[in-house]
């Protein structure tokens, strides 16, 4: 008999899911594989685990395998693995959704007009009993007038367009749930559209699966039920991870009839910090992990402090500074060295100082997710054009400054270059120009604002200047025309709607545009900061950025008082400060999340990120009751919890911890 080792502990699941993935007899499955334990890993071994012949058979019929991953990242990761055989369709959920949907212009149309109808008639129902004069009141009707107008435009459309990854504008655009609820009713309602998917995919495999969005995820789950034996669904991932509230709850009780290989094994973290993520859902589902026999050890500690009259930033620093002692590793001096994960993105931008042009940005709907992914098309126009530019001329790089204007410069491209006829500057000259300019702005260690960059952008089209940044320039600029054209454009719209009544609230254009012409007066240093901080190479991030990452040290801060979203999440009810409120009795009454089991959640995900040593930062008006909760309920030993002073000072904190 072979010795178990902590390489082979977990063989068996990857071997139920070799078995699972049959031509002949295809079998569901839902993998469990806690933090660290090396899920893709097994998604990477079930993909090369195919043997020839199934291969051989599915390129002949023109069958793919749907790898379904849960970011852009991942995606490149696993085709990269697969070296990029076509025979794997790697793609994030709503890239599938829309592959399912495209062209499919009529069934679209029909299902969009029946949409419109009946969300229309919800809103004029609850505006027949609103009371006129009131923001609610002025918000139906403009959100009815946008609907009607859409409908009665629906026959103009040819054929429907999506961007994954962007930003979806224009009468003809799909936004990102209408993708997903298309995708849902097809599969549950159109027979027709079911076979295409049997026909195309044997095997549906979907990684991260808690977080996959709930009316696609039953739909899947009923679809697969129907053509059991068809089709193999695959679901891999944890649900003690599940980031988002628009995920599948009770996921893992859904899947009575699937296999379910389960992981043992945390491969990533020492031994203490995998004995505290196991007590942090000791009392949720029960599920307990392993930790390497060479990966002993570990640090973990807790750092308390009144949420009134705290520096934070003191209080951090000497956490910091706290763990590099016990630790006996001066990497915790370094603030850039440890990974300081919050749970709101705001919090992180306030710390890493681009909060003027985070703040507007991030709250406007069709704003909001690009800008927070980085995705953004408009802020790319700063991001990835006016600051590598900027970046060369600093360093004195001409080489970078060139590429980046062959890049993106209409200066350069092989039309402006020959423009230098009837005596105007060739493209060249009139680049070295604008490259010129632009840098005067940042003479003597000036830091201008956006608003600034974009004018000298403009004035010397240095780079196309994207539509919704059109109004932010100044009437004097070179692309004022294009301007007066919206605003032309915009004009009966805004008149339709009345902008000047009372409580009235604005178009999606003109929250758009507001949100722009604030964040364009942050001084120009925040784009580095929020580019460094979206590409995840700055010591912050989030509990939604970091899943499946992995970092030496890590320090969670944990701080109601700042919390914006205050339904989000709340440490001090789950540490007993506070009771359950009353809308968390209601919902537990009915068998729905409540606010101790999506804090638990976030708080095992943003834990179970540290490898080696782990600091706890929480903030609460009543520290000495977390203490005893940490304590009493065996999550923490009592020297390691350290308690600043009671007036939130740090003279009395190394006495007490």
């Amino acid at each position: 008999m072979t010795d178990v080792t902590d390489a082979t502990r977990d063989a068996g699941a990857d071997a139920t899911i070799r078995q699972c993935l049959s031509l002949d007899q295809p079998r569901s499955f839902f993998l469990f594989a806690g933090a660290g334990s090396g899920k893709t890993r097994s998604l990477k071994y079930a993909l090369e685990g195919l043997d020839t012949a199934t291969l051989t058979t599915l390129r002949k019929h023109s069958r793919k395998i749907a790898v379904i991953t849960y970011t852009n990242a991942a995606a490149e990761e696993i085709t990269r693995r697969v070296k990029a055989d076509p025979v794997f369709q790697v793609q994030t959920i709503h890239s599938f959704a829309w592959s399912l949907i495209e062209g499919r212009t009529e069934d679209i149309r029909g299902w969009l007009e029946s949409h419109l109808q009946t969300e229309i008639a919800k809103e004029q129902a609850a505006h027949e009993k609103g009371r006129a004069g009131t923001d609610a009141y002025a918000k139906r009707l403009k959100k009815m007038a946008s609907m009607t107008k859409r409908l009665e435009r629906l026959g103009e459309i040819r054929a429907f367009t999506y961007a994954p990854e962007g930003n979806n504008f224009g009468r003809d655009a799909l936004q990102h749930g209408e993708v997903i609820a298309l995708a849902a009713h097809f599969l549950t309602e159109s027979e027709t559209f079911q076979n295409i998917v049997l026909a195309r995919y044997p095997f549906i495999l979907i990684d991260e699966s808690q977080d996959t969005m709930k009316t696609l995820m039953e739909a899947l789950l009923s679809f697969e039920v129907r053509h059991r034996g068809r089709v193999a669904l695959g679901l891999l991932g944890d649900t003690m991870q599940r980031i988002y509230t628009d995920g599948l709850r009770d996921l893992d009780q859904r899947v009575g009839d699937f296999a379910q290989p389960a992981k043992q094994m945390n491969h990533r973290s020492r031994a203490r910090i995998v004995d505290f993520a196991n007590a942090i859902r000791r009392d949720d589902d029960g599920r307990q992990q392993r930790a390497r026999e060479d990966k002993p050890g570990g640090t973990v500690r807790v750092f308390l402090a009144p949420s009134v009259g705290t520096d934070r930033a003191a209080f951090e620093a000497f956490t910091r500074a706290e763990m590099a002692r016990i630790t006996e590793d001066p990497a915790w001096q370094d603030a850039e060295a440890v990974k300081t994960l919050t749970i709101e993105r705001h919090m992180a931008a306030a710390r890493l100082g681009f909060s003027e042009l985070f703040e507007p940005l991030s709250k406007p709907d069709k704003l909001k997710d690009g800008f927070r992914d980085g995705t953004l098309p408009a802020m790319r126009l700063f991001t990835h054009r006016v600051l590598p530019l900027v970046t060369a001329q600093r360093t004195g790089d001409a080489f970078a400054t060139m590429a980046v204007l062959r890049d993106g410069s209409p200066l350069v491209d092989k039309k402006g270059i020959r423009a230098g006829r009837a005596g105007q500057a060739t493209g060249l000259e009139a680049a070295r120009a604008g490259v010129a300019a632009l840098m005067t702005l940042f003479e003597d260690d000036r830091d201008p604002s956006c608003a600034e960059v974009l004018a000298v952008v403009a004035e010397h089209r240095l780079f196309p200047i994207p539509e919704q940044l059109l109004p932010c320039l100044p009437d004097d600029s070179p692309v004022a025309p294009d301007i007066a054209d919206i605003r032309a454009e915009l004009g009966p719209l805004l008149d339709e709607l009345d902008l000047t009544a009372p409580e009235a609230t604005p178009p999606p254009e003109a929250t758009i545009t507001e949100a722009w012409t604030q964040a364009v007066e942050a001084p120009f240093s925040q784009v580095a900061r929020y580019l460094a901080y979206v590409e995840d190479r700055s010591p912050y991030g989030t509990h939604q950025g970091v899943k499946g990452l992995e970092f030496s040290r890590v320090m969670v801060i944990a701080d109601d008082a700042h919390t914006r979203f205050k339904g989000l999440a709340s440490y001090e009810t789950l540490f007993g400060v506070k009771p359950l409120s009353a809308a968390s009795l209601k919902k537990a009454s009915i068998g729905e999340e409540t606010t101790i089991e999506r804090t638990r959640r976030l708080l095992y995900v943003t834990c179970t990120r540290a490898e080696e040593s782990l600091a706890l930062v929480l903030y609460s008006e009543a520290p000495g009751t977390i203490r005893t909760f940490l304590v009493s309920n065996g999550w923490m030993a009592e020297d390691e919890v350290v308690m600043a002073a009671a007036d939130g000072s740090l003279q009395e904190a190394a006495l007490q911890r």
